[in-house]
């Protein structure tokens, strides 16, 4: 009987995870959005913000991209090769989304920050 019952909520198990999977799509970046800049107040900061936390960084998420954004970004683009002037285009885009964001775990944030952040792909 218990082992019936363990069967039965695997099963169940099993089944919402592909309905969810299914039907909820799979995340993916978008190469057509704007660049992020310094002085702007917006989703898509908070977007990098995270994504810097996640890469280590110690700064607010807070929407707002100030100069502790501006340092912790530029600084992410140099030690990863990029250009460092403090500009999200699709490089850097990639790095933070593909390298930080998408591997979070947070479903939130990687299917909100996929629409906001600039990629190549």
């Amino acid at each position: 009987m218990i082992s019936n019952l363990f069967k039965r909520g695997a099963v169940t198990a099993g089944a919402a995870f592909l309905a969810v999977s299914v039907l909820g799509g799979v995340a993916h970046a978008d190469p057509g959005v704007p660049y992020i800049k310094p002085s702007q107040r917006s989703q898509a900061v908070s977007c990098v913000q995270q994504g810097l936390r996640d890469a280590g960084y110690n700064i607010d998420v807070d929407g707002i991209y100030g100069q502790a954004t501006y340092s912790a970004l530029t600084d992410f683009q140099a030690q990863r090769g990029l250009q460092a002037d403090g500009i999200v285009g699709p490089k850097t885009g990639d790095r933070l989304y593909y390298d930080y964001l998408a591997k979070s775990g947070n479903v939130v944030q990687i299917e909100e920050c996929g629409y906001l952040i600039p990629t190549t792909r």
